[in-house]
């Protein structure tokens, strides 16, 4: 999310040249003068929420946005407050959400799909920029007609005929991948060992996303890959935090300039992969002769294919979306299935109702990977899907994520209270708080998903809007399919020192240690 505006970045320097600090005073001073002697046209209609934590407190540790401080700070400071800017008319205000509605009211109505009127972006102009330059020109970073047409391109790839096609192959790509990740567990129940289950679902999703963009099965060394994602979204953070970033960035011994390095080196890794392999599918459209392991339809290959503007742009032009795919692909995935399998052994009721539940639809285990079978049975399993869900509420991938008032917004609370949220506000959506807005929230209830559409709780953690994540039906669906491999063949139980799921929060939620746990076959 965006913490300072575009002008703002010539005005802070990054924490870690503290030397630095009595000029950067200067600058700030003499920026505040600037700014207070323009005229102020804005005439708000309501003021501002109340005010709640202060801003240096937010912005050191990020109390505002880590998932273990929400509810005690909406506890102490309301659904609705301010971060008051400590630098007015240089750093803006925050604001922190914690209603759904209004979360809607900004992230659809008031954003408009970024069509005029619109008033609100989840893709403020900071955000947009780091992520440009973290991890390349892409639909995640940009706004406007590139970041339609590309948009539009991708969603396409996404429609679940395109998915479950045959001819694509995707589905027998996930039961693949899904029985790999059960042989593993056979291996951990067989030796009673205790293994760390985030570590298969990586492996697992993230054969099946290049499978998806590239379609054939690739090399890649999972705990690379992990690590590498790890310092692209810190990196992300950072260059978020430090507005003298890209200054600071090439000063040795600075936290930018280690923090770049990390970013680079963990691009390369991607990379090696990704770039390597678009590159091979360019020169495959040009000579028409395909590469023998690969079925048709990959998405990489369709966009080359049906979309003009990338051929045109080449390698560089697809990078980004390669990144993003291989990262936040596996990232949501992998981690919502370790929660869930981590939830089995909270729950072995529901875990044993889930086993009786799949084995209806499957004669043999080998059976289990038959495409057929299981593209029948995946929309019928309704408690295994629904326990997937409660996986994804109870532990959203980003347990916050923001936007910005592109224009004065006046809004209203559940409560009747009237606000102005003026143009440049950046405003900050608790999605672990917001996704606990039900009954007995911190329980595992897979009912409460079986409802009509307008009842089901609260998800945040796709995004809402505009930049909804494009490639939430591949996560569900190949989330859903491998729960429900694990829960038929294998049961769960903690190790003696863990008695219930734990995470981490990293800038993003993931299972506390790789989830540990013991493996018993069924």
């Amino acid at each position: 999310m965006a913490l300072f505006s575009d002008d703002t970045a010539s005005a802070l320097i990054d924490v870690s040249t503290s030397y630095k600090f009595a000029s950067t005073i200067a600058i700030l001073v003499t920026l505040l003068f600037i700014k207070i002697s323009k005229k102020n046209d804005t005439k708000k209609k309501y003021p501002l929420p109340p005010e709640g934590q202060p801003f240096a407190e937010f912005l050191t540790n990020r109390n505002g946005m880590r998932a273990e401080n929400q509810t005690e700070l909406v506890e102490k400071y309301g659904n609705v407050y301010t971060i008051p800017s400590p630098l007015q008319g240089i750093v803006p205000n925050q604001v922190a959400i914690n209603e759904i509605e209004l979360v809607k009211e900004l992230c659809i109505k008031q954003a408009n799909m970024y069509r005029n009127p619109s008033k609100f972006t989840t893709r403020g102009n900071a955000f947009a920029k780091a992520t440009r330059q973290v991890v390349g020109t892409g639909v995640t970073g940009l706004k406007g007609d590139e970041w339609e047409w590309r948009k539009k391109a991708l969603l396409k790839e996404f429609h679940r005929n395109r998915l479950l096609s045959d001819e694509r192959g995707l589905l027998k790509a996930v039961l693949d991948e899904g029985r790999i990740l059960c042989n593993e567990l056979e291996k951990a129940a067989d030796t009673g060992t205790v293994i760390r289950v985030d570590h298969l679902a990586t492996n697992a999703a993230v054969g099946v996303v290049l499978f998806f963009l590239f379609g054939r099965r690739l090399e890649f060394d999972t705990d690379e890959l992990q690590r590498s994602a790890k310092d692209l979204i810190e990196g992300l953070f950072d260059r978020l935090m430090s507005p003298f970033f890209d200054v600071t960035k090439h000063i040795s011994g600075t936290a930018a300039y280690k923090t770049y390095r990390k970013i680079l080196a963990a691009q390369k890794v991607v990379d090696s992969i990704v770039a390597t392999e678009t590159d091979m599918l360019l020169d495959e459209y040009k000579t028409g002769k395909v590469h023998p392991d690969r079925t048709p339809g990959s998405v990489m290959a369709s966009l080359i294919e049906n979309e003009p503007r990338f051929r045109q742009g080449g390698t560089e032009s697809m990078l980004a979306e390669a990144r993003v795919f291989v990262q936040a692909g596996f990232e949501t995935t992998a981690h919502s299935l370790a929660f869930a399998i981590g939830m089995m052994a909270e729950r072995p009721d529901i875990a044993d109702q889930m086993a009786s539940e799949g084995s209806k639809y499957f004669t043999t285990k080998d059976s289990y990977y038959n495409t057929d079978d299981m593209k029948e049975a995946i929309d019928k399993v309704t408690l295994v899907n629904n326990f997937f869900h409660e996986a994804l509420r109870l532990y959203p991938l980003a347990p916050a994520l923001g936007g910005e008032c592109t224009d004065d917004i006046d809004i209203t609370t559940k409560n009747g209270d009237k606000y102005t949220l003026p143009k440049g506000t950046a405003v900050m959506f608790f999605n672990y708080t917001l996704q606990r807005q039900v009954s007995d929230p911190d329980e595992i209830r897979p009912e409460r998903w079986d409802v009509a559409p307008k009842d089901k709780p609260f998800l945040h953690t796709f995004q809402t809007g505009a930049h909804t994540c494009p490639g939430k039906p591949l996560s569900l669906l190949e989330g859903r399919v491998f729960l429900l491999l694990a829960a038929m063949q294998f049961k769960f139980e903690f190790p003696e020192v863990i008695s219930k799921v734990e995470y981490q929060d990293n800038m993003l939620l993931r299972p506390k240690d790789g989830m540990p746990l013991l493996v018993k076959r069924r």
